[in-house]
């Protein structure tokens, strides 16, 4: 076979799919011709290939919002289910919050297509308008989905938190408000629990997303999912903690913040369990992430400042910082240092390709 033949090989597969969903479409066969067309536009018509993402910042935001939003309902969610009256602070600042992140994940993805406006094909058919559109077996269809779920209970747990609050007072919602709190206590409690599903799945699926991929490391690193769920809980307790103390005056040793401190050190010390388990499975393959200047990033951002900073300062004396500040940093570390992983998981295996200041 000549050089140009085999470089034609590719181009000629390519067509061979093309006429394959073309005849499954005239014959009405719809499995084969999505399984043609998902075919056709997961190579690359050059090589062969995968076809490997592109992901920016819109991306790495979208991974660490999400990872909060769902963290936040869950502990709310947690704290409301087996929780005392003293939690109900924390409860509704973790509705209060879910809400407008998932939101501006939805955002960040409907940006990160490019054309925005075409958004809605993620959703809708649009061959079938208003036939709704669910690829089981792409990563993207059913986070899209996902996002969607998980806003709706959001949305409601959001409108219930500013009802009881009395920020909102239009009669109707009030009495809805009042007629879903006096549902029998295993009622209430299944929704609250099919969202803080729904914000696990979220939480976990945006690490199991990136196994999907063509890219070496993201594809070996079958504990990411594992690792973005610790993350997820771990900085949001950071964030209630921080919530609790500056706007709403608690204290150090207030017992929510105490429970939210004990179990953001468990949740340190498993991510730290996980990441070093996951990098010595990876072995070479984790040198995008571990070496270089992304190595710095991770060495000093994610373990030290991330992991190592707070879990020190965690019921230790530093000088003469005060505890409210010192427990104030060590969450505040929390928070960049879950930023900082998702943002060398995301750009590492992509450089040079994609730079780190890429949206």
């Amino acid at each position: 076979m000549t050089a140009t033949m085999f470089a034609a090989a590719p181009l000629a597969q390519l067509a061979q799919l093309a006429q394959l969903a073309q005849l499954a479409q005239l014959a009405q066969l719809a499995p084969l011709a999505q399984f043609a067309q998902f075919a056709q536009f997961a190579v690359n018509p050059q090589s062969g290939y995968a076809l490997p993402p592109r992901w920016g910042w819109y991306i790495v935001l979208y991974f660490f919002l999400g990872g909060l939003a769902a963290g936040s309902y869950a502990t709310a969610t947690l704290l409301d289910l087996v929780g005392d009256p003293r939690d109900r602070d924390a409860v509704d600042l973790g509705y209060l919050i879910a809400f407008p992140l998932v939101v501006a994940c939805g955002l960040l993805l409907v940006v990160d297509l490019g054309v925005p406006l075409r958004f809605w094909h993620m959703l809708v058919q649009s061959e079938n308008v208003p036939e709704l559109l669910f690829k089981w077996w792409s990563p993207i269809s059913v986070g899209t989905w996902v996002v969607a779920a998980f806003g709706f209970f959001a949305f409601v747990s959001f409108v219930g938190a500013l009802v009881e609050r009395g920020t909102i007072r239009w009669a109707p919602l009030v009495r809805l408000d009042r007629w879903a709190r006096a549902r029998p206590r295993p009622v209430t409690a299944l929704w609250g629990v099919l969202g803080a599903f729904f914000g696990f799945f979220l939480g976990g699926y945006t690490g199991v997303l990136v196994t999907g991929t063509s890219v070496p490391v993201w594809h070996n690193s079958q504990l990411m999912g594992a690792l973005f769920l610790i993350s997820a809980a771990s900085t949001s307790y950071a964030l209630l903690m921080i919530l609790l103390m500056r706007r709403r005056g608690r204290s150090p040793h207030d017992g929510t913040v105490e429970k939210l401190a004990r179990a953001d050190r468990w949740a340190i010390l498993m991510e730290i369990v996980v990441l070093a388990v996951m990098v010595a499975l990876l072995g070479r393959l984790a040198r995008p992430i571990v070496a270089g200047g992304f190595g710095v990033v991770f060495w000093l951002g994610v373990v030290l400042v991330g992991l190592l900073v707070p879990l020190a300062l965690h019921g230790r004396r530093v000088g003469r910082m005060s505890e409210e500040r010192r427990a104030t940093l060590g969450a505040a570390c929390v928070l960049a240092g879950g930023l900082l992983l998702r943002f060398v998981v995301v750009m590492a295996p992509q450089w040079p390709g994609v730079r780190p200041w890429s949206l």
